[in-house]
């Protein structure tokens, strides 16, 4: 059984009440299945859920520091799909959501201006189930 972690991501839900952890997980089905069932045995968890890429509408946020002596900032007010959220005289930080492969293919459309990256892995929500 071959398992991989792609990403876990952590926080407050509910009124501050619970939190919800979000795993993301590169495995067969059998895999995916026996860490669900494993974590329910743990104390503190209330539920474990798996579901398919389909199933889940899932957003990740990147920030990304521009270097502007290689990429203007003209150029980065530009970009549709990112926002600037800070500057400085040498650099941008620009804030990106989407999913990871679009995260993905922003950053590598950057090429040699990146600076640094931040990601907060993926967050997710199970989609309605039509009735």
């Amino acid at each position: 059984m071959r398992l991989n972690i792609a990403g876990m991501t952590l926080g407050v839900t509910n009124g501050g009440d619970d939190c919800r952890i979000t795993i993301t997980l590169d495995g067969d089905e059998a895999a995916v299945e026996h860490v669900a069932r494993q974590l329910v045995k743990v104390i503190d968890v209330l539920e474990a859920h798996t579901y398919s890429p389909e199933e889940v509408t899932a957003r990740e946020l990147a920030l990304v520091k521009i270097n502007t002596d290689k990429m203007s900032v003209a150029d980065v007010q530009k970009m549709r799909s990112c926002r600037i959220v800070d500057s400085s005289p040498h650099s941008v930080v620009v804030e990106v959501v989407g999913s990871a492969r679009e995260i993905d293919d922003f950053v590598a459309g950057l090429t040699t201006a990146v600076l640094d990256i931040a990601r907060t892995g993926v967050a997710a929500l199970p989609k309605e189930i039509a009735a």
